[in-house]
């Protein structure tokens, strides 16, 4: 026989010997290689959710709105609030042509949706001609709004697809009038499913977040209904060229519109620029924070593992004592008795592993489910060291009792009862 193949057998004959205690003697490995492979999964899917936004609405799309960090105040600096008012954004415009689109947009958080006996509790966000679609918001049924409609301020409503569900309205229902807040509305248009916010319940209270919980009026429509504050503080989306680098037109923007804003020197900036791509970046934050953590579980579990597995190591030798010195006796070498117990080791991590894959990838894709509605893909490297590292732990922790086995006196063992 082979005798690369005899180490295996006997490794193999071993552990179907003791299936139990092999399968206990793996749980730590299990553990920690599920855990892992879980939150590799799960940050995969965040990142894929969130770059899957960010292409939808563009990679050079920026938000501006008045800002007051509190770093000024409490260096007493003065600071000058002043809100993003239509003029400026203007103004900006004409000193950078590379801005193709522009558009306002404010928020009013509480508002009852009445259709017939049917009243749904919703939040409004309102957007001008081009809102929708620099949004990455697409009509599934109807049209959406024209600058004549934001320049008269007309009573029309679009919804999201959740908040139309829950009103049952259809194709059949546009043109009917609802009711906000006892103000009267025409329903133009229904939106596209886009899908629930990632770590968010989706509950009854779901409605007021996420778009498709939504609906959308014309920009200064319904003022009466909003906080005079969310007015002032209302966010500017802008696009721009994509040819332009992103890091070069947010360093444009933002002295831009320092000159526009009147500020001068060292005057703190009251004003805020962010972009889509920081959303990547912190989830791509996250994911490193979070990796770091699994590392530490995991390790801890596979060293809690990997002593288990010395463990059963030890006393396997000592219960095959008579079997080594039989061994010996008819020729054994020192070599394949340590062969074989290094192998048992490694296979019984190995299994492990490989156990700790199918359940780390089922959990995680549950979970990518249940919290990011979308199924990222396991990178090459989490799946080989998922296997790779137990087999090294395998290694690393069945050297010592491998090493006694093999060091065993042929006579004393046979003497062994």
């Amino acid at each position: 026989m082979n005798p690369w193949i005899e180490p295996f057998r006997a490794a193999f004959a071993s552990l179907r010997a003791h299936k139990l205690r092999s399968a206990l003697t793996t749980l730590g490995i299990v553990i920690g290689v599920t855990s892992v492979l879980s939150v590799v999964h799960l940050m995969k899917s965040m990142e894929g959710r969130i770059m899957a936004d960010v292409n939808r609405q563009g990679s050079h799309t920026f938000f501006l709105q008045p800002w007051m960090p509190m770093n000024v105040w409490k260096k007493g600096l003065k600071v000058r609030w002043q809100s993003l008012d239509p003029e400026q954004i203007r103004d900006l415009r004409e000193m950078i042509p590379e801005i193709q689109e522009a558009s306002p947009s404010y928020e009013i958080w509480q508002a009852n949706l009445k259709l017939g006996e049917r009243v749904q509790r919703t939040s409004l966000t309102a957007v001008d001609e081009n809102g929708l679609e620099l949004s990455g918001l697409d009509l599934d049924v109807g049209r959406s709004f024209t600058a004549t409609d934001r320049m008269v301020r007309a009573p029309l409503l679009i919804v999201g697809a959740k908040l139309a569900q829950d009103l049952e309205l259809t194709e059949a229902s546009l043109g009917k009038t609802l009711t906000l807040n006892g103000r009267t509305a025409e329903l133009i248009g229904i939106l596209k499913k886009q899908g629930d916010v990632p770590f968010l319940p989706q509950d009854e209270e779901a409605a007021t977040w996420g778009p498709d919980g939504r609906g959308y009026i014309p920009y200064g429509a319904f003022r009466e209904l909003a906080d005079p504050w969310t007015i002032q503080a209302m966010t500017w989306r802008l696009q721009v060229n994509d040819r332009m680098p992103v890091p070069v037109a947010e360093d444009l923007l933002r002295a831009s519109l320092r000159r526009v804003r009147g500020l001068r020197g060292d005057d703190p900036d009251n004003f805020r620029i962010d972009t889509n791509r920081k959303e990547v970046e912190q989830a791509e934050e996250l994911s490193k924070a979070l990796l770091l953590a699994s590392g530490a579980m995991v390790s801890v579990s596979l060293l809690v593992g990997g002593i288990g597995v010395m463990n059963i190591m030890l006393v396997s030798v000592r219960e095959r004592t008579r079997e080594i010195g039989i061994r010996k006796a008819i020729g054994a070498r020192r070599r394949t008795i340590l062969i074989q117990f290094l192998v048992e080791a490694v296979i019984l991590c190995t299994l492990g592993g490989l156990i700790g894959v199918i359940l780390g990838l089922g959990l995680g894709t549950l979970l990518s489910h249940l919290l990011m509605k979308h199924l990222g893909a396991v990178p090459l490297w989490a799946l080989a060291a998922s296997l790779g590292v137990p087999a090294l732990v395998g290694l690393g922790f069945g050297i010592y009792p491998a090493n006694k086995a093999a060091k065993l006196d042929p006579i004393e063992s046979l003497r062994y009862e």
